[in-house]
């Protein structure tokens, strides 16, 4: 009996310093944005909706946000690609999804890209956007302004070249 208190006391230590991850979330047509650091502002979240909800309409391509406090020592890759596999973002004949990892008190974003939108949202396309549209924004503390409009750059770019979506 002693070893099971001791056991239970562990795990629940344990636990508590697990990162923040959203088993239960299922990004939807209506549910786009987790936001678990309480980052963004209401108005912030309807704007990124709104143009997540643009893209959906114009192409079918599904954006996700996930935003948590911290990952606590995880890498942001290894947690990103995670998220993106749990969440199955994007049509499943298409592989056309993106998600937005951003954890705030590491400082760390990361893109990722659905297989079928490899050919327009390259690795290297997707660092310049963070680098040069959403890093300079947080900088500034403007953490809603820099995630739309690195999510902006991302479906100006998806909707000009729609023909290459599902392309592998």
């Amino acid at each position: 009996m002693r070893y099971l208190i001791l056991y239970t006391v562990i795990f629940l230590l344990a636990s508590c310093g697990k990162i923040d991850k959203p088993q239960s979330f299922k990004p939807t047509f209506d549910n786009s944005i987790y936001d678990s650091a309480k980052l963004l502002s209401q108005q912030e979240a309807d704007s990124l909706f709104k143009l997540i909800s643009e893209l959906n309409s114009s192409v079918g391509s599904q954006m996700v946000i996930i935003i948590v406090d911290t990952l606590n020592g995880q890498g942001i890759n290894e947690y990103s690609l995670d998220q993106a596999e749990n969440l199955e973002i994007g049509r499943d004949e298409y592989a056309d999804g993106i998600l937005l990892t951003i954890a705030v008190k590491d400082q760390k974003i990361r893109i990722e890209v659905g297989a079928g939108l490899e050919l327009i949202i390259k690795d290297e396309i997707g660092a310049r956007i963070i680098r040069q549209v959403i890093a300079p924004k947080f900088r500034k503390g403007k953490y809603g302004l820099g995630i739309y409009k690195g999510l902006d750059s991302i479906k100006f770019l998806i909707e000009r070249n729609k023909e290459l979506v599902g392309k592998r």
